[in-house]
């Protein structure tokens, strides 16, 4: 599991490249603690076990936290995509809890820090030999 907590506008955001189903009691335990409710508990556990190319992101507003979790993927622009995917969840609850207008720059740029800031991780998943290499 590599996991990653950005802090993003005031809130906490915590990463999660999740490679097999072990990783799964610790995302279950991160939800908790960020009070989510059952059914977004079953559609996590749901999603975690329904195979590659997967992903979700769980926000908490009045506690400004997020969870985002990519399970595995099945190549390297399946993780690029997936994340990117949750990555813009991610600037959308943030925009809407500061009344980002989402058809604004500002929006643009706040998904363009949030990426730039996980490009290490985006690089090394992207390339199948630096995956291979380093998180399998």
């Amino acid at each position: 599991m590599i996991h990653r907590t950005l802090r993003v506008r005031g809130w906490s955001v915590d990463f999660v490249l999740a490679h097999g189903r072990n990783d799964a009691e610790w995302v279950l335990n991160a939800l908790r603690d960020l009070e989510a409710p059952e059914d977004v508990m079953a559609e996590a556990e749901s999603l975690m076990d329904a195979g590659p190319n997967c992903g979700f992101t769980f926000s908490n507003g009045y506690r400004r936290c997020i969870l985002t979790w990519v399970g595995r993927q099945v190549s390297g622009a399946e993780w690029v995509n997936t994340t990117v995917h949750e990555i813009v969840h991610v600037a959308m609850a943030i925009a809407i809890d500061q009344g980002i207008d989402p058809y604004t720059e500002e929006l643009a740029y706040l998904i363009g820090d949030i990426t730039e800031r996980l490009s290490d991780l985006l690089c090394a998943l992207a390339c199948d030999h630096c995956r291979e290499e380093n998180f399998n």
